[in-house]
């Protein structure tokens, strides 16, 4: 296999748009804006995850995970003194993995290095990249928190690195909680971080959404519709008991009914 160098630029990774590219449909022009970012970013949730990572470590200079371009080997490494954790972006190939979800999961990844082999850990916790396939070893469950990403492996221990007395680092993955040690402050590309659209609903008060019904299913009455607290404490424990629209129905029909009363 042939070896890899370091490079010394700005990383580039197959799939990367070129700037001189035609511009896209105006259907198309929000979406890019969103993904348009450059450089690398914290990751947030799983789904920034897939893709390429950079895994660094907030030790004293800051460190980060790699695969060695000599023997292969899973292990921390410094990197360069003064570089800020918000800035830093990874300046070789071996410090670049790439996420991938398992198939038929919806919480646990792979992690895959430069030379096609996957992060895995065996039951005593020894890290290794030697496999071209994936077995339960090779699954990792990412924590969300909010200090970091601590990573899980099957045998539901930690990744974890620690400061030997030489001043280098020791990877291991036999840790039952999380704590400094296991918690990894993980980079993805901003181009590729997917923005989790908000679910919250808006929330309208009991009589507006009244008079909205109304609107919607009968003839509207130059707005003469009038709640009072009495009928919207009666419509609020509707709602609550589950029997909502039904409560609204019969007030519709009574709002119906007034009017050719009169």
């Amino acid at each position: 296999m042939s070896e890899y160098k370091a490079s010394k630029g700005k990383l580039s990774f197959k799939g990367d748009r070129d700037k001189k590219k035609k511009k896209k449909r105006k259907a198309e022009e929000s979406i890019e804006e969103e993904g348009n970012q450059e450089g690398w970013v914290f990751a947030e949730t799983q789904e920034d995850l897939i893709g390429p990572l950079f895994l660094i470590f907030n030790s004293e200079p800051l460190s980060c995970l790699y695969c060695s371009e000599k023997d292969h080997s899973i292990g921390v490494q410094p990197l360069p003194p003064g570089k800020q954790l918000t800035t830093i972006e990874p300046e070789d190939i071996a410090s670049v993995f790439i996420g991938s979800r398992i198939v038929g999961s919806t919480d646990r990844i792979s992690i895959k290095t430069f030379d096609e082999k996957y992060l895995a850990s065996d039951k005593f916790g020894v890290i290794t990249a030697e496999r071209e396939a994936i077995g339960p070893q090779e699954e990792w469950t990412p924590i969300i928190k909010s200090d970091g990403i601590a990573l899980q492996s099957i045998y539901e221990k930690y990744l974890s690195v620690d400061e030997i007395a030489d001043g280098g680092y020791n990877l291991r993955a036999d840790v039952e909680t999380v704590g400094f040690c296991e918690t990894w402050k993980i980079k993805c590309q901003a181009r590729l971080r997917k923005k989790v659209k908000s679910t919250k609903k808006e929330t309208k008060p009991i009589s507006e959404y009244e008079i909205e019904q109304i609107k919607k299913y009968q003839t509207w009455g130059g707005g003469r519709v009038k709640t009072s607290k009495e009928e919207i404490s009666e419509l609020k424990k509707a709602k609550k008991e589950g029997n909502f629209a039904e409560a609204l129905l019969d007030r519709r029909e009574k709002v119906k009914a007034d009017r050719y009363c009169k």
